[in-house]
């Protein structure tokens, strides 16, 4: 039997869209900025709530393949931030650089789905 209750991002969106489409008209410029900057804030809530797990999964994977060890999320990025710390990786790992343009892309999609990567 499928899930009957209403899934977090879900209604993250219809709440934004509400404030988008019925509040957000009526109010003054002042008010319409804050609440552009609120139904912003709640897109960038529903996006990392669809898309975190996926994205922080395939981090972890680079991370992984990277340190060529194991461990969680957070265990991993600390490893990595004590090797660059410690100059044992640098802007010349090619490997560092990719990863690190990889979650700086993945981060940009969530928090501005207008941003697109350049092309290369």
């Amino acid at each position: 039997m499928p899930n009957s209750r209403p899934v977090a991002p879900d209604m993250l969106a219809v709440i934004r869209d509400w404030l988008e489409r019925e509040i957000l008209p009526g109010l003054s410029d002042d008010r319409k900025f804050l609440m552009r900057v609120a139904v912003n804030m709640l897109g960038t809530v529903e996006r990392e709530l669809r898309e975190g797990p996926a994205l922080n999964a395939a981090e972890a994977t680079r991370l992984r393949s990277l340190l060529d060890r194991d461990g969680s999320l957070d265990e991993l990025n600390r490893a990595l931030c004590a090797e660059i710390a410690a100059s044992r990786r640098g802007i010349d790992d090619a490997a560092l650089v990719a990863h690190l343009r990889r979650s700086l892309a993945a981060a940009l999609a969530v928090n501005n789905p207008k941003w697109s990567p350049p092309q290369s």
